[in-house]
């Protein structure tokens, strides 16, 4: 009987000894992860500040290279200067390339960021006749640097037969 409550003693001692000492490094694995964490997350915020500090507004798009006949002067026009309202800021410009105030005040969430565009994808008509321009290139905003302004703009005709912007999208 005296062993059998020495060897049952033992065994939970044993257990105790093993379950102290595997918490022990657990919390230093823990401990080192949190650092590393702390360490990563400095480093992103550091990077993260030097890029918006670099960060130039602008449009470096050569609209004259663009061969397409689709995209006429007209919509050369009304594109360059949405894109140059939207990077330098100027809302009467912003606003005067839609087809009215009410879709220009629809538009507005995207008027107040900083926008550098770069590049002009597709140029293609839709089913409604509407001329639709994929802008590409990065905007800063509250949450950093984005390259995810990308849009396709959609110029139509006004009741005088002129191009407008329609919509933003």
């Amino acid at each position: 009987m005296n062993k059998v409550i020495f060897y049952t003693v033992t065994g939970i001692v044993t257990l105790g000894i093993l379950t102290s000492c595997a918490n022990g490094k657990n919390k230093d694995h823990v401990q080192e992860q949190n650092e590393t964490q702390t360490i990563d997350t400095n480093t992103s915020q550091n990077q993260q500040t030097e890029n918006n500090d670099s960060f130039q507004t602008g449009v470096v798009i050569d609209f004259d290279a663009i061969d397409n006949s689709l995209f006429n002067a007209e919509i050369k026009t009304l594109l360059k200067t949405t894109l140059e309202a939207m990077a330098n800021k100027d809302e009467e410009s912003y606003r005067s390339v839609f087809r009215d105030t009410q879709s220009a005040d629809t538009y507005m969430y995207l008027f107040g960021k900083d926008y550098y565009y770069d590049y002009l994808g597709t140029i293609e008509q839709d089913r409604s006749g509407r001329i639709v321009v994929e802008v590409r290139g990065k905007v800063k905003d509250d949450h950093g640097i984005r390259e995810t302004p990308n849009g396709f703009f959609y110029f139509i005709k006004n009741k005088e037969g002129h191009w407008v912007l329609g919509a933003i999208d």
